[in-house]
């Protein structure tokens, strides 16, 4: 009974967060100063007077009131009908399923650079604290920590593709073309993780059971590798649900920069060209996404420690 209930509650504050996002994007687009209709109109190149213009008004729904224009909105959304993007005259719904694998390929590679790096580096520094490499990993992790994404990613882009020339400034079609920019993100989330992880497994060097574990005569890199690794391996499945979010958002620029035809190089090109039905769906696919990660990431950390309640 206890079990039903909290799954009641999950599912509850899953609904409350993403009405609250799609209610919070969908005015802040119906309090734009641009009419949609005229955007809409402007796109097509063409004139238009102005019955032609409350005519679209009209076909639009835009002169009923706000709620009603919202509810409309949403029923579409349930029926998987995002709309018609102003500024290709698609579907926004064709926009978003032949651009998400794209994106969540970047993502994925993404964290596996960042795991790859965080875990060993992590480890190694918590093993060696105040060594020559803990101290240089340190700085090197509150230096990309502190230093916004987009910098990075045009410091990249210049030196590897414009000084040296080593790549095409344009991301190459496929795997190929996310390698640099995943690259950049796996780096950037892992200077964070390989702080969280060198906290986590220095608690756990000075533990009891890792004392008694070296006096019964287990090798270090056993106790490294086995017991340590385990034991950071449940925050970071934590770490992992929280910056699935930012990696997402941070995607939307590395994916601009990089000319990375994902679904965030689409918002982004959504924002500037006021395509308000596409940046609609993005950020309800977005809140979605987070809450769908965050509920997997809560299950797993179920399933890796039992004495944890979802």
């Amino acid at each position: 009974m206890k079990k039903s209930s909290r799954w009641i509650k999950h599912i509850i504050s899953a609904l409350i967060i993403i009405l609250g996002v799609t209610f919070l994007t969908f005015l802040l687009a119906y309090l734009s100063p641009e009419d949609a209709a005229v955007v809409k109109l402007s796109k097509m190149g063409t004139g238009y007077t102005q019955e032609v213009l409350e005519s679209t008004r009209r076909e639009m729904g835009l002169d009923r009131p706000f709620i009603v224009q919202y509810g409309r909105w949403m029923k579409n959304i349930l029926h998987l009908d995002f709309g018609t993007s102003y500024r290709t005259n698609t579907s926004v719904g064709s926009m978003l399923a032949s651009a998400f694998p794209t994106t969540l390929a970047l993502t994925g590679l993404s964290l596996a650079i960042t795991l790859s790096l965080a875990f060993p580096i992590g480890i190694y520094c918590a093993d060696h604290p105040n060594g020559v490499l803990d101290r240089i990993t340190m700085g090197l992790s509150y230096l990309f920590t502190s230093l916004p994404m987009f910098f990075i990613s045009l410091g990249v882009l210049y030196v590897v593709c414009i000084k040296w020339g080593l790549m095409n400034v344009r991301a190459a079609p496929g795997l190929p073309g996310l390698i640099m920019p995943a690259l950049v993100m796996g780096v950037t989330l892992a200077s964070w993780y390989i702080r969280q992880i060198r906290t986590v497994a220095i608690e756990q060097l000075n533990s009891d059971y890792v004392k008694a574990l070296y006096c019964r005569g287990v090798k270090r890199s056993s106790i490294l590798g086995r017991h340590v690794f385990k034991n950071c391996l449940l925050p970071t499945i934590t770490l992992i649900g929280v910056s699935f979010g930012s990696m997402l958002g941070g995607s939307a620029i590395v994916e601009s920069i990089f000319s990375v035809n994902g679904v965030g190089s689409l918002a982004v090109t959504a924002v500037t060209a006021r395509d308000y039905p596409f940046i609609q769906a993005y950020a309800a696919l977005m809140a979605a996404l987070y809450l769908a990660v965050n509920f997997a990431v809560d299950i797993l950390y179920k399933k890796l420690d039992p004495r944890v309640s979802v």
